[in-house]
C-alpha cells in the first residue's frame, strides 16, 4: 500500500497577478489531505472520498464532478493496474484552502511512487491536471502543497521565507470557482489591457515589499490593507466582503482576502495577541508532501 498526504494552502500576496507570471507569497497550512492506494488484481479503480464514491475501469475514465480532479489525475497518469483509492481530508473543500491542488499532489505522488517513476515530474504533472480541469492555474497552491512552509513563488520557482507574525483566517461564508472569478477580471479589463498590466506590476512590487516585513505586525498589516485595495481594483470584492474586511481591520493590524475573491477566506495579522471574533489562528505546516510506500 502507498500512503501520501499534502497540506492545504493559502496565498498571502499576489493573487491574480501570479497567473500572469508575477510573484506570490504562499504558505502551507497544517490541515492535510490523505490518500491511500492499494493495487488490485483487476482493471477496476474504486474511489472512496468525502465528496463521493465511484468505480471506473482503466480503459473508461470519464472526468466528471464532484471527483473531477481525482479522475483527471488518473486519466493523465498512465495506469497498469486497478486500484483501491481512499481519500480523507482534514478541511472543507468550500473554504478555499487549496484542497484541489492538495488532492492532486497527494494522489499523483502516490501514483508516481507506485509506478516507480520520477518524482521530479510531480509539479509539472500536477499543474497539467489542474489546468485540464479548470482551464487555468499558476501552480502556486501546488508548490505550497509540495514544499510546505512559506515561500515566494513565481512560475515554477520557490524561495523559502521567514515564518511570519501571528496570522488569522475567517471564512467569508461563500466561495466562487476560481475560473469564474478569473474570467470576471479578464472581462473587467478587456478594453484596458495596459491598466491590468500596471495593476499587476503594482501587485508584484507589493508582494516583493512584503517579503521584508513578514516578522513585523504593524508593517505587514499595512501591506495587507493595501493588497485589499488592489483586490478591489481587480473587481473581486462585493459590498458584503468590504463590510466583512472592515470589521476585521477594526480588530487587527490589517486584513485582506486570500484567494481569487468574491468569497473565500480573509487572512489578517493578529493585534496585541487578540484574535478578532469568529477568527482562527493560521498554523503553517513546515512539511509539504509526505509519502510512504
Amino acid at each position: 500500500m502507498i500512503t501520501s498526504s499534502a497540506p492545504g494552502s493559502m496565498i498571502i500576496f499576489g493573487e491574480h497577478s501570479v497567473l500572469r507570471g508575477k510573484h506570490a507569497i504562499i504558505l502551507a497550512i497544517n490541515k492535510r489531505i490523505h490518500v491511500n492506494l492499494e493495487p488490485r488484481k483487476d482493471d477496476l479503480i474504486y474511489i472512496e472520498s468525502p465528496l463521493g464514491q465511484t468505480t471506473v475501469s482503466l480503459n473508461n475514465i470519464v472526468v466528471q464532478q464532484p471527483l473531477q480532479y481525482v479522475l483527471q489525475t488518473l486519466k493523465t497518469f498512465p495506469l497498469t493496474t486497478g486500484l483501491n483509492i481512499k481519500i480523507t481530508s482534514e478541511m472543507s473543500p468550500t473554504m478555499g484552502f487549496g484542497t484541489s491542488a492538495a488532492v492532486v499532489v497527494a494522489l499523483l505522488a502516490g501514483l508516481i511512487t507506485l509506478a516507480k517513476s520520477d518524482i521530479a515530474q510531480l509539479f509539472s504533472k500536477a499543474l497539467q491536471v489542474v489546468r485540464q480541469v479548470q482551464g487555468i492555474g499558476s501552480g502556486a497552491d501546488i508548490m505550497a502543497s509540495i514544499k510546505g512552509g512559506i515561500g515566494l513563488f513565481q512560475n515554477d520557482q520557490y524561495q523559502p521565507l521567514a515564518m511570519p507574525v501571528e496570522l488569522f483566517y475567517s471564512y467569508s461564508g461563500s466561495k466562487k470557482p476560481t475560473s469564474e472569478v478569473v474570467n470576471l477580471v479578464a472581462n473587467n479589463f478587456a478594453n484596458h489591457p495596459e491598466l491590468l498590466q500596471n495593476l499587476d506590476n503594482a501587485n508584484d512590487a507589493l508582494t516583493l515589499e512584503a517579503t521584508k516585513y513578514l516578522t513585523k505586525s504593524k508593517n505587514l498589516g499595512e501591506l495587507f490593507n493595501i493588497s485589499a485595495g488592489i483586490m478591489e481594483a481587480f473587481g473581486v470584492h462585493t459590498k458584503a466582503l468590504e463590510n466583512f474586511l472592515w470589521e476585521l481591520r477594526e480588530q487587527s493590524c490589517g486584513a485582506k482576502l486570500s484567494g481569487s475573491g468574491l468569497g473565500d477566506c480573509a487572512i489578517g495579522v493578529v493585534k496585541n495577541g487578540f484574535y478578532p471574533k469568529d477568527c482562527f489562528p493560521i498554523v503553517i505546516s513546515p512539511k509539504g508532501l509526505k509519502l510512504h510506500g
